[in-house]
């Protein structure tokens, strides 16, 4: 059987400094614009403000991993809510760069009014955020519905992202794939040692300044090019026209941050999962996965029964921004408001199962050798409590986890 019968045959049932360099001054950009439309069918104006960070200089190879405190996000002013959000990587001309160029790891917005419910206040507690698959899945809530921000947030950004242009090797697919997910190497600071092959601290993690590398090839290099997060906001002043909401993250196994899976061409889907108990019923408007290069899919069961699933997209065209070849460019939601919402109640359990191709035949990747370290399975959801509405209050569930598998 092919890599490709196996995976449509596959049946669900079911993310030390490197130097001791100064932190980077990071100011925010005054260019942006704005829109502003009446909501098709509802009661609120809604507008879109277009931000830019402050520029991103990468050379060849070098990785930069922003963090939240020294990189503050504009937002709009005063109290609003969010109803939908996106962001990408551009150039200097504000083009879109192809992941083959700059691979976009993930960048994530974080306020400090912000508490992630679902996985007690882990990962990372941010509010929006995204990987390789940004430019093809914006956060879109249904109609109705938004994310309320109080007057006076405070928002900044994790930014993390690769130029794998002119890595050194023999294939430029392997070297772009193991710069991409975190293996070791002799230039990217003390901190990264063979024993932390796979983790972030091979990955430029705290390095604001990009002095960390992936290899690259002898001789004259690439000139160093700027980069930018742009972020779209869209949202009302008009909070009273809508049902708040919460967002929240579970990843699977455990709330893990990330994880490795590893090469079996015996047993060719390395599967993980993570599941909690609810303490008090929940609508769920929205839910949406978060993979890497590898994945099959990530889907969400309630009491054992198949609510949902997210499944990938793999580009087809080599260096077509948003679909690169063998890059992950898209993830299907696994609920939106084309679907609806689902009910959930007191007690209901919800598991969250991660699928991963391990095999060394991968025909959808530029280079397949089964193993891939640092992958993600996030299952993004906003949801809204009726309890907390009618009560004014803005309570935590506090979910206990009932099964690390």
């Amino acid at each position: 059987m092919t890599q490709k019968m196996f995976l449509a045959a596959l049946t669900v049932v079911a993310l030390a400094t490197t130097q001791a360099a100064p932190k980077v001054s990071w100011t925010l950009a005054h260019s942006h614009s704005s829109v502003e439309t009446r909501h098709i069918g509802a009661p609120y104006t809604v507008q879109t403000d277009t931000y830019y960070s402050q520029p991103i200089p990468l050379k060849a190879g070098h990785m930069i991993y922003t963090e939240v405190e020294d990189t503050p996000l504009h937002m709009p002013d005063g109290t609003y809510a969010v109803t939908s959000f996106f962001g990408d990587i551009v150039d200097e001309n504000h083009s879109p760069v192809p992941l083959s160029k700059v691979y976009d790891h993930h960048w994530i917005a974080v306020s400090d009014k912000h508490t992630n419910e679902l996985c007690g206040g882990g990962l990372g507690n941010y509010v929006f955020g995204i990987g390789a698959e940004s430019r093809n899945n914006p956060v879109n809530f249904p109609p109705g519905y938004g994310y309320i921000v109080e007057a006076g947030a405070q928002w900044g950004a994790n930014i993390h992202l690769l130029r794998t242009e002119h890595l050194a090797g023999n294939n430029p697919y392997k070297a772009a794939k193991e710069c991409n997910e975190c293996y070791y190497g002799p230039n990217k600071g003390a901190q990264c040692t063979p024993a932390m092959n796979g983790t972030f601290s091979c990955c430029g993690e705290h390095d604001n300044k990009g002095l960390a590398f992936c290899d690259v090839l002898d001789g004259q290099q690439p000139p160093e090019e700027t980069y930018y997060l742009r972020y779209n906001v869209t949202y009302t002043k008009e909070i009273d026209s809508l049902i708040p909401l919460k967002v929240g993250v579970m990843s699977a196994p455990g709330c893990a941050a990330f994880y490795d899976v590893q090469r079996n061409d015996e047993n060719k889907v390395d599967h993980q999962s993570y599941s909690i108990s609810l303490p008090k019923d929940l609508h769920l408007t929205m839910a949406t996965g978060h993979m890497h290069t590898g994945a099959i899919n990530v889907s969400m069961s309630v009491n054992d029964k198949l609510v949902c699933t997210s499944e990938p997209f793999y580009g087809t065209e080599e260096g077509v921004v948003g679909n690169e070849k063998g890059y992950l460019v898209k993830i299907s939601p696994c609920i939106d408001p084309a679907s609806g919402g689902i009910d959930l109640k007191e007690g209901d359990v919800i598991r969250i199962d991660a699928h991963y191709y391990v095999g060394s035949d991968d025909d959808r990747l530029n280079y397949s050798d089964g193993t891939h370290l640092n992958v993600m399975a996030y299952m993004y959801t906003a949801y809204h409590d009726a309890s907390d509405a009618s009560e004014g209050t803005n309570q935590t569930l506090s979910l206990p986890a009932v099964a690390y598998q």
